[in-house]
């Protein structure tokens, strides 16, 4: 599964790297662009690709079977796959704008050019204005795209549009028409609550509704604590039973599931456990009515990247009772196997993710060869919605720019090996943990450990009833999957475990 969001750094050409060719991913041995039918047929690729929301990639350099076939040098003018060159190439043969982010990669003494195309601003399929033709060998010309076209990607294929397309690829757009239609509304109530938290003697007392922008949501949230209301909170909790429930479609799961991330958010931020435990309860309760149809695992999705955006906060927040309980929810396989208990939803929801083919159609540990897409997924929701990240400015999440200190991205992989750790010692059912962290560099994970084996008080909080030999042995077990994967699969970015962790690790399972 691709997550297309504007990166074009090496982090995320390793998570893209392996994948086959999908809706999002487009792989090109090589693209000449001083040759007619090349430029071409690069133009229709990525206006074809423009037209789904949210936009996908291009990699030149690399076959259909995933390997890297252009050696360094292939390019012998890599100004000609400048981005704003190939914005100006790609627009004009089309009405409307397509815009794109372009960076080439030497990797392994090839190179890549990764190409991110963005859909169109204003959610609209765009048309081409003329003809794309070329002269064949025979002196005939041949027709790339006529004007009036649109193509759109279906799985690894351009496709002429027809009416199944329709709706997915005016989602954005219907989207946009919903926001401002409701704006006014949203500033009215936002008038309104405010007005009330002003009034001299009024208590606030505003219901959390998921018919609520974020902000909204969050102000009011923060209103209600500040108060001390818990009946108003408590009431948003119980809620969640009637918004989750079967008969909710995606988008309005996903909706309310965005509601209780920004909740659990804010009541973490005001060190409100308790308040974060009933609504992980009440979540869970949601998870375990999960059947094995295709929503159903969509909604696992969208669940497992909240609770990673939740447990980031966690590590931030250094509240290691709740890293631990996000961790540590035991449920069963899916109501058809109640039976089959796995020690975490993690697992579960990436588990049942592989097996239907949305990221890799298996559970074994050591085939998840995309793992990254989970962690890049999460970041991608910080970065759109603020208030699931109340400690951090919007300058500290960038959205297209990750460096080696990415607040965001670091405690997500900070939070994703304390879970693996939390598993390892406690968990009692099915389904180890997986390192989804395993895909970036080792960098990001070491400040968790280092923290671990140096803090007996962390321990104790984040593995309660865990002696060191036990804690010890989920470390090694941990790093040994995690460098093995590494070198396997992400460029052999994990070597080792810090030193300091080694030191420990050895000296707690080996005592002179």
């Amino acid at each position: 599964m691709i997550v297309p969001d504007g990166r074009t750094d090496p982090e995320k050409l390793d998570e893209v790297l392996g994948n086959p060719e999908e809706t999002h991913l487009d792989l090109k041995a090589k693209v000449d662009l001083t040759v007619a039918e090349d430029k071409l047929k690069f133009v229709k690729d990525a206006v074809t690709m423009s037209q789904r929301p949210p936009g996908g990639y291009i990699l030149i350099g690399v076959d259909d079977d995933g390997k890297r076939c252009m050696p360094v040098g292939t390019i012998t003018d890599r100004s000609r796959f400048d981005g704003s060159r190939i914005g100006a190439l790609i627009r004009s043969y089309i009405e409307g704008e397509v815009h794109v982010l372009v960076q080439i990669h030497d990797v392994d003494d090839y190179e890549i050019v990764m190409v991110y195309v963005q859909q169109n601003r204003d959610g609209l399929p765009v048309p081409f204005n003329k003809d794309g033709q070329f002269q064949g060998d025979d002196g005939k010309p041949v027709t790339v795209f006529r004007r009036g076209e649109i193509f759109v990607r279906e799985g690894a294929e351009n496709v002429p549009i027809r009416y199944a397309h329709w709706q997915d690829l005016l989602s954005v757009y219907a989207d946009k028409i919903r926001g401002e239609a409701s704006a006014a509304a949203q500033g009215l109530l936002s008038e309104v609550f405010a007005a009330r938290q002003q009034s001299a003697g009024v208590a606030p007392d505003v219901p959390l509704s998921t018919s609520m922008d974020n902000a909204t949501f969050a102000a009011a949230t923060v209103s209600l604590l500040e108060s001390g209301n818990d009946v108003r909170l408590r009431q948003f909790i119980k809620s969640l039973t009637a918004t989750t429930g079967p008969a909710a479609s995606l988008a309005d799961f996903t909706a309310a599931l965005d509601k209780w991330t920004v909740f659990c958010a804010q009541v973490l931020y005001f060190d409100r456990r308790d308040l974060v435990d009933e609504a992980i309860d009440k979540l869970r309760g949601v998870f375990e009515t999960f059947g094995e149809d295709e929503i159903a695992i969509r909604k696992r999705f969208a669940i497992v990247i909240r609770i990673y955006v939740l447990g980031s906060l966690a590590v931030r927040q250094e509240a290691w009772g709740t890293v631990t309980y996000l961790s540590l929810q035991p449920v069963p396989s899916s109501t058809s196997y109640p039976d089959y208990v796995y020690s975490s939803w993690i697992r579960n929801a990436t588990v049942s993710v592989a097996r239907a083919n949305l990221d890799l159609n298996s559970d074994d540990p050591t085939q998840q060869r995309r793992a990254g897409f989970i962690l890049s997924a999460a970041r991608d929701l910080m970065v759109e919605h603020a208030a699931m990240r109340p400690d951090l400015a919007d300058i500290q999440v960038p959205a297209d720019e990750i460096t080696g200190t990415d607040a965001a991205l670091n405690s997500l992989c900070e939070f994703d090996i304390a879970y693996c750790i939390v598993v390892a010692a406690m968990g009692t059912g099915h389904g180890s943990a997986y390192p989804s962290s395993v895909a970036f560099d080792e960098e990001r994970v070491k400040p968790m450990v280092q923290r671990i084996v140096a803090d007996a008080g962390i321990r104790q909080r984040l593995l309660p009833g865990v002696g060191d030999t036990g804690i010890a042995e989920a470390i090694a077990d941990m790093y040994a999957i995690a460098i093995r994967e590494s070198a396997d699969n992400f460029g052999g970015r994990w070597w080792s475990m810090p030193q300091s962790v080694d030191q420990w690790v050895n000296q707690t399972l080996r005592p002179e």
